[in-house]
């Protein structure tokens, strides 16, 4: 079918450069063909991001990874004004993080989409991690994720098939953020969990502690995912193989001593019966039984002897 274009039937028009339909129009997302279009039919207005995620039902991360996508580019003028204030609020805010040879390794990894680009078109292994990642993601990839994945492929060196396996993992495990999926992959990287078999035994290893946290948060009723403290609990829990019974278990006694939730005292009850040998709610219970019988003995006593006390105490008197 082919098409044709009266412009003439427009009240007006605006320009838009040959370069972005000639090399960028395959790469760019949704959301950054509406950012480009929005900013240059309202070119020479100043315009926030706010407004622009408002005008065109959008977020604002959407928004300024457009911006980011746009300047690689080389569409957009390096550091537009509008966005200086805020990335340079985000600079003071945000906290140094504790793998800094990690971050400043991933920022000196720089390519832009032209480069990408290049990259799919000369690497089948690539153009398979990125279709295969648009699939797990059910989206076109940002050029913020097309950007991660490249680093994770060549500067980390994991195999296509293993960063498949991971993020595929970290979307189902509702952690499907570029950032999150960077750190795991690093920490792989430096744990050599570099094949499938040692991915598959990798995440089976979390799954089953995923499937551990999921247990413990509905015995407890809990509505959020457990604090980091609360979670080294957990995790030392797991750890020493306590069983969900007996856990579920000390959470009650937890609650008929203090009536609420408390990892530290749950972790004294369950570090008491280890101590013990306890493993079971059913040793636990022969183990309190034995306690109480040996208790009502110790204070128990013969009536009849008690009479003949009596007796001769009266007779000495």
């Amino acid at each position: 079918m082919d098409y044709f274009l009266n412009a003439g039937v427009f009240s007006g028009v605006f320009a838009v450069p040959n370069s972005v339909v000639d090399n960028y129009i395959k790469l760019a997302n949704e959301a950054s063909l509406k950012v480009l279009l929005y900013v240059l039919r309202n070119n020479g207005q100043n315009l926030s991001s706010k407004a622009i995620s408002s005008a065109l039902n959008i977020t604002e991360n959407q928004v300024e990874e457009a911006f980011i996508f746009w300047e690689n580019a080389n569409i957009f003028p390096k550091n537009m004004p509008a966005f200086e204030e805020k990335r340079d609020a985000a600079a003071v805010t945000q906290p140094i993080p504790e793998k800094k040879t990690l971050k400043q390794e991933r920022q000196e990894y720089n390519i832009n989409p032209s480069e990408i680009a290049e990259r799919v078109e000369k690497s089948e292994d690539i153009k398979c991690l990125f279709t295969m990642s648009e699939q797990a993601f059910a989206r076109p990839l940002t050029h913020t994720e097309q950007r991660s994945l490249i680093w994770i492929h060549d500067y980390l060196g994991l195999s296509t098939e293993v960063i498949l396996m991971l993020t595929t993992f970290c979307i189902s495990a509702d952690k499907g953020n570029i950032k999150y999926i960077e750190t795991v992959a690093a920490d792989w990287q430096e744990r050599e969990i570099n094949d499938l078999n040692k991915a598959q035994i990798e995440i089976k290893r979390l799954e089953d502690m995923q499937g551990f946290n999921n247990k413990l948060m509905k015995i407890f009723g809990m509505n959020r995912k457990p604090t980091s403290k609360q979670q080294m609990f957990i995790d030392s829990w797991k750890e020493k193989k306590y069983s969900i019974e007996l856990i579920e278990y000390a959470y009650e006694k937890t609650i008929e001593s203090i009536d609420k939730l408390n990892f530290p005292y749950m972790n004294k009850i369950l570090e008491n019966w280890y101590s013990q040998g306890i493993t079971t709610k059913s040793q636990v219970d022969s183990v309190q039984k034995n306690s109480s019988e040996n208790q009502k003995k110790e204070y128990s006593f013969d009536v009849n002897d008690f009479k003949s006390l009596v007796n001769n105490f009266g007779d000495e008197i």
